[in-house]
């Protein structure tokens, strides 16, 4: 079991991790358009529908709005080809919680989702897709690994409050006529409230943050997550190399000692006292024993080192998007300071607004940050619970099995 089974998707996990990197040679912030917005060239008018609301329930942490969860399911893969055969792809159906209704789509189109997705969101952290095969993504196994993934990266997409919401997602998830696919598509790359025009959206329900709170939170952020990513990188490869000591050294060292008891067993059965049965049969059996904890042995990273670092690779994934995120408010505030003390003279009145508009930008940035540690909390909650449940099981089973091989042996008063 892992997080994609509590998100309603799939309980197997694969090892591959592959992830899509951004080869984009313009910055974050100036791919985002806050500067755009940052010194109000933007005037497009926004819909009320299109508002995207932050709050602050506690009167501390700033959040977004809850909105609805969206459970996806991806089965199904098949291989489809166009073009008379002469082009091949792999098309997966996808069935969302809020519909039950199964739409198909190809990897490309998952591309087009996460491209849409980065762009309409500009200080989101979106995760990145898994890479594309070059070759071997006909493979049954990498077929399943794909699937995986994509469910995994679609169920973390439904958790977020924004954009489970939005009209890119609704339009991935619920689309299924060609025509209608091409309409939406075409909408979607003319969204007039994507990089400057989703800052236009965002209202604060409660104050703005101040901007020396802000730049502090962020740069504590910054922090944080440059030492989680060490250290996650550190667990997966700590977990890695329990896995290979689990399947190779300590299951060898089982099996060898199984067949050892087994040959001692085996000997002393060829002795001459009669009364020595039990206890060599007891012997054997304490070899078999020992063979079947080195399977147990052999078995049991797959069900909780590997579950565990696929799990703690999503966030490796997600981790290597904040940086474009803290570019983005990096960037809006260097802007801020380079107008503030900009020689001449100063329109007093624009200048508040363009402080109010970073602020803007601060509480979307500080409202992203704390999605991020609510799912981080409830996901290594879940996620910890699982291993070390694993790890009970994996040694009540050894533990009955040496007991099991100890209650063959006689009471040592009745061999006096």
């Amino acid at each position: 079991s892992g997080i994609n089974a509590e998100y309603g998707g799939s309980t197997h996990h694969s090892r591959s991790n592959t992830m899509k990197k951004s080869m984009n040679r313009f910055t974050p912030y100036v791919k985002s358009g806050a500067e755009d917005f940052i010194l109000g060239k933007d005037k497009e008018q926004i819909a009320e529908s299109d508002t995207i609301t932050i709050v602050c329930p506690n009167n501390i942490d700033l959040c977004w709005r809850p909105n609805q969860i969206i459970r996806v399911e991806i089965t199904e893969p098949i291989k489809k080809a166009k073009f008379k055969g002469m082009k091949s792809f792999m098309s997966y159906h996808i069935t969302p919680s809020t519909t039950n209704l199964t739409v198909e789509r190809r990897y490309k189109q998952f591309d087009w989702f996460h491209d849409r997705l980065t762009e309409k969101f500009p200080c989101f952290i979106i995760p990145p897709l898994p890479e594309k095969a070059v070759v071997g993504k006909y493979q049954q196994d990498f077929i399943e690994q794909r699937r995986e993934k994509l469910e995994l990266w679609l169920n973390r997409i439904g958790r977020h409050p924004i954009i489970s919401d939005c009209s890119v997602t609704s339009h991935f998830l619920k689309c299924q006529d060609e025509k209608n696919w091409k309409d939406g598509k075409r909408k979607a790359e003319a969204d007039k409230t994507a990089r400057s025009g989703f800052f236009m959206t965002v209202k604060c329900e409660g104050p703005l943050p101040d901007n020396l709170s802000s730049e502090s939170y962020v740069g504590s952020f910054s922090t944080f997550s440059k030492k989680m990513e060490g250290t996650l990188d550190k667990l997966v490869r700590q977990n890695e190399d329990y896995a290979s000591k689990m399947t190779g050294g300590i299951k060898h060292m089982y099996a060898k000692f199984g067949q050892i008891y087994k040959e001692l067993g085996e000997l002393y059965d060829t002795g001459p006292l009669s009364g020595s049965k039990p206890v060599n049969v007891a012997i054997m059996g304490t070899g078999r024993c020992y063979q079947e904890v080195s399977e147990l042995y052999e078995n049991q990273p797959r069900f909780d080192a590997h579950v565990l670092s696929e799990n703690v690779r999503e966030y490796q994934g997600m981790l290597s998007s904040v940086p474009d995120m803290l570019h983005v408010h990096k960037g809006a505030a260097q802007k801020v300071k380079d107008y503030t003390q900009r020689e001449g003279e100063k329109d007093v009145d624009e200048e508040a607004n363009v402080l109010q508009r970073y602020s803007t930008i601060s509480a979307a940035v500080m409202s992203e940050i704390n999605h991020f540690h609510t799912e981080r909390n409830r996901d290594f909650n879940f996620m910890m619970r699982e291993f070390l449940a694993s790890q009970i099981d994996f040694h009540q089973n050894v533990l009955q099995k040496l007991e099991h091989a100890l209650n063959q042996y006689p009471d040592p008063a009745t061999l006096e």
